[in-house]
Formats: C-alpha cells, sequence, structure tokens
C-alpha cells in the first residue's frame, strides 16, 4: 500500500505534540491519586485498565462485559509476543492510527479533493479527545476497522468489507451500525444474489459476541446490564439532554455541570452534523453515522460523548466541507484548547470523556 509522506508527517507532529503535552501537565499539575504515578502507565488510566485487564485475566468482574472483547484479544496475542501487554495495547492503537489516517486520506480522496481530506484529518486530530487514539483504549482500533471498511466497499471488495464488519462488531456496539449501512447499501444498489449474499454475515462479530455473553449470564445483550455500572443504561431519547439542561438550569455552571454543558455542546454538535450527511455525503456514510450518533444519545447519560463521536469519520468530512473560514479557525483553536485541556487531565488521573 502507497503511504502518504504528507499524513505521516502530520501524525508524527501530532504525536509528538500529544506526548509533550501529556508529559508537560503530567509534571506540572496535581494528580488525581487514582492510579499510578508512572507517566506511561497513565496512558491506560481508567477504562484502559480494564482493557489490558481482561487481556491478562478475562472477564473478571460482569460489569467488564461492557468492554466488547476484539481488542482485549488482540492485546494478549501481540502482548504474548511482547512480553508486555500494556505496550501491546499502546503499540495496536498506535498502529491502527497510522493505518486509519492513511485509509481516510485514500478514502476521501475517491470523492472530494485532496485538499479536503487532509483538512478532514486535521479536523480530527484537533478533535479533543483524539489523544485517545494513542491510549489503551479500542478507539483507535475501531477507527481503523470503520473506514477500512469504508474504502474497501468504494472498491467493491465486499468480502473484504464483511470481514472488516466482522471485527468492527466485535469491537464495539457501534460497530452493528457499520453492519446496518453495509446491508442497506448492498440492497438499495444492486441487491443480494449468489456473488454477495455473506454480506448479511457483517453483524457477526456482535452476534457471536452476543452468544458469548449468553452461555457466560444467559442474557445475550448483558453488556448494556453491565452499563449499569457507570450509570448508563437505555432511555428516550431527548432523556439525557433534558436532564443535562435541568441540571445546569437549576444549579448554574458548578464544576460538574461545566462537564454536562461541554457534552450538552458535543452531543448537539455531533447530532447536527450527523444529520446534514444526509444532504453532502452518500447514504451509506450517513447511515453509519446517524445510528453511531443515536447510540448514546438512547441512553440516560451524555458522559463520554466526546469519546464516541471521535471515530465516526463522516462528521470530521462535514467539517472540512465548511467554506467559512471565520468558522474553521474557530473550531481549530476551541479544539486545540480543550484537546490541550483535555490530554492533561486525563494523564493526571482525572476522568474527562
Amino acid at each position: 500500500m502507497k503511504l502518504y509522506s504528507n499524513i505521516v508527517q502530520i501524525l508524527l507532529i501530532w504525536v509528538v505534540s500529544i506526548f509533550f503535552i501529556s508529559f508537560f501537565g503530567f509534571i506540572s499539575f496535581p494528580h488525581s491519586g487514582k492510579f499510578s504515578d508512572d507517566f506511561l502507565q497513565s496512558f491506560r488510566n481508567w477504562d484502559g485498565g480494564h482493557f489490558t485487564g481482561i487481556a491478562e485475566s478475562g472477564y473478571k468482574e460482569k460489569f467488564q462485559y461492557a468492554f466488547f472483547p476484539l481488542y482485549p484479544l488482540l492485546i494478549r496475542f501481540f502482548g504474548g509476543i511482547l512480553g508486555n501487554y500494556f505496550l501491546a495495547a499502546i503499540a495496536i492503537s498506535i498502529l491502527s492510527t497510522f493505518l486509519a489516517m492513511q485509509f481516510l486520506y485514500r478514502l476521501i480522496i475517491l470523492d472530494f479533493e485532496k485538499k479536503i481530506a487532509q483538512k478532514t484529518i486535521f479536523a480530527m486530530l484537533f478533535f479533543p479527545a483524539s489523544f485517545f487514539f494513542l491510549t489503551a483504549y479500542s478507539e483507535a482500533l475501531f477507527f481503523f476497522l470503520t473506514v477500512a471498511a469504508f474504502y474497501f466497499l468504494k472498491k467493491r471488495n465486499l468480502l473484504i468489507v464483511t470481514i472488516f464488519a466482522i471485527f468492527a462488531g466485535a469491537t464495539r456496539f457501534a460497530g452493528v451500525s457499520l453492519a446496518i449501512a453495509l446491508i442497506v447499501y448492498v440492497q438499495a444498489t444492486v441487491g443480494f444474489n449468489r456473488k454477495n449474499w455473506f454480506v448479511i454475515f457483517a453483524p457477526m462479530g456482535f452476534l457471536l459476541y452476543c452468544f458469548y455473553l449468553f452461555y457466560h449470564t444467559g442474557d445475550p445483550f448483558f453488556f448494556i446490564a453491565a452499563e449499569n455500572h457507570w450509570q448508563r443504561n437505555i432511555a428516550f431519547p431527548g432523556l439525557s439532554f433534558w436532564d443535562g439542561i435541568k441540571s445546569i438550569t437549576l444549579r448554574g455552571i458548578t464544576a460538574a455541570n461545566f462537564t454536562i454543558l461541554l457534552d450538552l455542546i458535543f452531543a448537539t454538535f455531533g447530532l447536527g452534523l450527523a444529520l446534514r450527511t444526509l444532504r453532502f455525503l452518500p447514504v451509506e456514510y450517513s447511515i453509519y453515522t446517524l445510528l453511531s450518533v443515536l447510540v448514546p444519545i438512547f441512553t440516560s447519560t451524555l458522559t463520554s460523548i466526546p469519546r464516541f463521536l471521535l471515530p465516526i469519520f463522516p462528521i470530521f468530512i462535514m467539517i472540512a466541507l465548511i467554506k467559512n473560514n471565520l468558522i474553521q479557525v474557530a473550531y481549530q483553536i476551541v479544539s486545540l484548547m480543550l484537546l490541550a485541556a483535555y490530554t492533561i487531565l486525563f494523564i493526571n488521573g482525572y476522568w474527562v470523556s
């Protein structure tokens, strides 16, 4: 596969910048005291500890079933080779980000000019939650699998698309959105036939995990119940918005409510751009984006919404298509400020997303 040197250079500068911000924040600001005082180990704070823990010991706690298995399985495999599960987790994330950005650039230039492709990558890397691509989280892996799936969909290689979709479904629940988008696209364009019938197996990664959960818990959707550990459950759409607005209105802008306000802004930002994909992007992108954005909105809390938006690449294509330079500059400035703040808070053991 041809590598685009400009994308490699952009990624290297971004990685060095995130590392510098992280290290500066780690030595300059107070730690939460909840995690190790080891700088490098801080890249697996919060959920990262669960992913590496599952890789090492399996699902020891039932609430860990909220974490889909492919990323921990890869950590376990490569950790056995490298002799270090944490190193394997970070290596998978960095390699996935590198490959995803290469595929994303290739994907976008199939429909748009190179300038839009580069702007999209900048929009993603500037996004406040982008540092998660360098942590022991599954965002980078899922991002790579979805972008690669859409790239091979454009190339009409449905077998490879189906394989990537299966892996995506075993990585995160949002992989179901990819599978649905793929199935709808095939049915709407050429219809199912003897040459593409295997596309119906696109959700198999998700279904296999459901079978695993049924065997171990008696509930194929136990990952939903496991989310209750983080006060997240299925709720009427819009309830999370209403609860956030009510909390801010009644209590004012406290430290906790400022985080709620940011989550509301991110949710509105994501949903608004997802709706605009219906007008400006291919239908398969729109289906994937809308379903992916709606998944967290159909829960009782908007917590983690910035991180959930991060792998949904069509949102960032929409940002790249904005022609107003003032809006573009405003996005870049605000995003970079929040990216620095979120990175420093996370590396010091504070919850951000």
